[in-house]
């Protein structure tokens, strides 16, 4: 049942009739006893006048006798529901109606960053910083940058928050006022739109665009997109905040980054609002924490914070929303994947990784603490918001540091809890030629003496007739997953060659791989290079990216397959390059290089060579 006027209630009703349930728009005068009794969910939006809608409907919950639990989902696009307006509406209310506030710039935050998260288009094991650029200035942006603080925990080096806006100085001013520990997290820039000055900047990983009207919000993206390619040579997905605008053109019209976004879309997701889509793995830790506290002998009912999760206060059940939402960012730092359960037998973290993900761990906690409006003092007041844990992780003591290696080492029970298990990534860099025969390219080196069949061989006499490249490039991916079944294959390719693009086609659409797109070039110059087919083939693959990686300056490419493929792939001719070239690519070493260097060779003419048992 839904009571409201207005473009929330509109875009409500839209998304709810796209499922099973029967929906009822009605204006509360006109709602009868009978009908608040067979509800299962009422639903208040109104984004001009919330106040009055609560205060229209409040009296009729308070007349009707209900067995059932109702749950009243209270949707505000203004920030206009105050704490204390929502403590005195629950207050009068019967036991069996349960009030849920739902404020739309925030889950519309969290969609999103779950849908891109903010190592979308960064590397942080190769060392790269997240940075997100946030156009425009509204409550959104608002929810938007406080989640991203929340989220933007990868250890050294800091993700940069860098926003943009006609006045960056009364925006700075502002947040600074509301979360004065922020920049403790991050990196934070306010600058202003007309001049931004983002030269010395790390370069931008990802961008969001929230201007009105919309058809602005398009241009000043598309002028972003331009000012970005030429001052840092990167090419980041920018997201843009639409509205009702309406895309109607082909995947061949689209420039590869430029998304568009409706943040009352991703709030106001059917499956969000009615089935809670997106909190299955805080309830899971919710119900952790549930079983801990009755292991202790303690009943969680007794608790405020044990509570079921149907009762639980909104500050518990955020609390865990946090906690569940920078797991992702846990796995992406130690190149591991959540999978179906069924495809894991086991999996523990090693103790390096332990140690590293619980000063991660540690910072998000404080991060937590700090946009809640906790600070550091050596007693603890809980009144005051005062803790004494508020400091760097290497401070802590013993038994403090333990508590954050325990909350590591939980992960994998809780996503089990989840029907998930965890895997380790299989990273297969696929070696391309250089860009121009002009650029000395540092592709790592084909070991000596693999790379050539004897003339007048049995095996040269075989090769006469080339393979087929599809056939071939099959049969390595079936050896691959054969050889690597605990293993969850990802594929890390420039895509500027044909080759590399066919076998991640392949890999992705017929072996489950992932890809990692590596762009060593601004990506408008690597599409302008491209024929009609080719240019199809690259932006459908984009689609599909786990991650794009910038690796625009001399040599990254290649250090980054060095550092980064456990596997390396390359494709013949023109993949081989001098023993000095080679030598600057390992020249600075990384500590997720792996130990052993393994290569596959898939040559036209003499098929498939390896250099470790497959």
């Amino acid at each position: 049942m839904l009571f409201g006027q207005g473009v929330v209630a509109d875009a409500c009703e839209r998304s709810l009739r796209a499922g099973p349930e029967r929906v009822l728009r009605l204006d509360p005068k006109e709602v009868d006893a009978q009908r608040l009794r067979q509800a299962d969910i009422l639903i208040l939006a109104d984004a001009a006048d919330p106040r009055s809608l609560l205060a229209a409907v409040s009296p009729r919950l308070e007349r009707i006798d209900r067995r059932r639990p109702l749950r009243v989902l209270m949707l505000d696009d203004e920030a206009r529901l105050d704490a204390e307006t929502l403590a005195e509406a629950t207050a009068r209310q019967p036991s069996w109606a349960r009030f849920e506030p739902v404020s739309l710039p925030r889950h519309a935050a969290r969609r999103l960053l779950a849908r891109w998260p903010l190592h979308w288009g960064a590397d942080p094991r190769f060392g790269q910083r997240a940075h997100l650029l946030i156009l425009g200035e509204q409550r959104f942006v608002d929810a938007l940058l406080v989640h991203a603080l929340r989220v933007s925990g990868y250890g050294e080096p800091r993700t940069r928050l860098t926003l943009l806006s006609d006045n960056p100085t009364a925006w700075e001013t502002r947040f600074e006022r509301a979360y004065p520990q922020a920049r403790q997290i991050a990196e934070l820039s306010f600058q202003s739109l007309a001049a931004p000055d983002l030269a010395q900047a790390p370069p931008v990983t990802m961008a969001v665009v929230c201007s009105t009207p919309a058809p602005q919000a398009v241009r000043q993206a598309q002028t972003l997109i331009k000012h970005l390619a030429e001052v840092q040579q990167c090419s980041p997905p920018v997201l843009v905040e639409v509205g009702d605008l309406r895309a109607d053109g082909t995947l061949e019209d689209w420039d590869g980054q430029l998304i568009p976004i409706e943040r009352r879309q991703l709030a106001l997701e059917r499956a969000v609002l009615l089935e809670g889509r997106g909190d299955e793995l805080a309830r899971v830790i919710h119900e952790h924490y549930r079983d801990t506290t009755e292991a202790q002998g303690r009943d969680p009912a007794n608790e405020p914070a044990g509570q079921p999760w149907p009762l639980l206060a909104a500050s518990y059940r955020d609390a865990n929303r946090h906690q569940a939402d920078h797991l992702w960012a846990k796995l992406a730092v130690t190149d591991c994947r959540a999978v179906p359960e069924e495809q894991v037998e086991s999996f523990a973290f090693a103790p390096i990784e332990v140690e590293r993900l619980a000063i991660i761990e540690h910072a998000r906690w404080a991060a937590d603490r700090w946009l809640d409006g906790w600070s550091y003092a050596p007693t603890r007041d809980n009144a005051r918001k005062h803790h004494p844990q508020l400091i760097p992780y290497q401070q802590l003591s013993g038994p403090m540091k333990d508590l954050d290696r325990f909350a590591v080492r939980l992960l994998p029970t809780l996503l089990a809890r989840s029907g998930l298990g965890v895997l380790r990534m299989l990273v297969l860099g696929l070696v391309s030629p250089p860009l121009s025969p002009k650029v000395p390219s540092a592709a790592p080196e084909w070991p000596p003496g693999l790379s050539e069949i004897p003339p007048g061989s049995s095996e040269a006499r075989r090769s006469t007739r080339p393979p087929n490249p599809d056939r071939l490039f099959r049969q390595a991916l079936r050896r691959l997953v054969a050889r690597y079944p605990d293993r969850a294959l990802v594929v890390a390719a420039a895509l500027d060659d044909p080759n590399a693009r066919r076998f991640t086609e392949l890999a992705t659409a017929e072996f489950g791989a992932s890809l990692f797109v590596l762009l060593r070039q601004p990506l408008p110059v690597l599409l302008d290079g491209l024929e009609a087919p080719a240019r199809r083939q690259m932006l459908a693959l984009l689609t599909q990216a786990e991650r794009r990686i910038a690796l625009p300056e001399p040599n990254a490419f290649e250090r980054w397959l060095e550092a980064r493929a456990e596997i390396l792939v390359d494709f013949g001719a023109g993949a081989d390059a001098s023993a000095d070239a080679s030598a600057k690519a390992k020249a600075r070493p990384s500590e997720a290089a792996p130990a052993e260097r393994k290569w596959l060779r898939i040559d036209p003419v003499h098929g498939l060579r390896w250099t470790f048992e497959y």
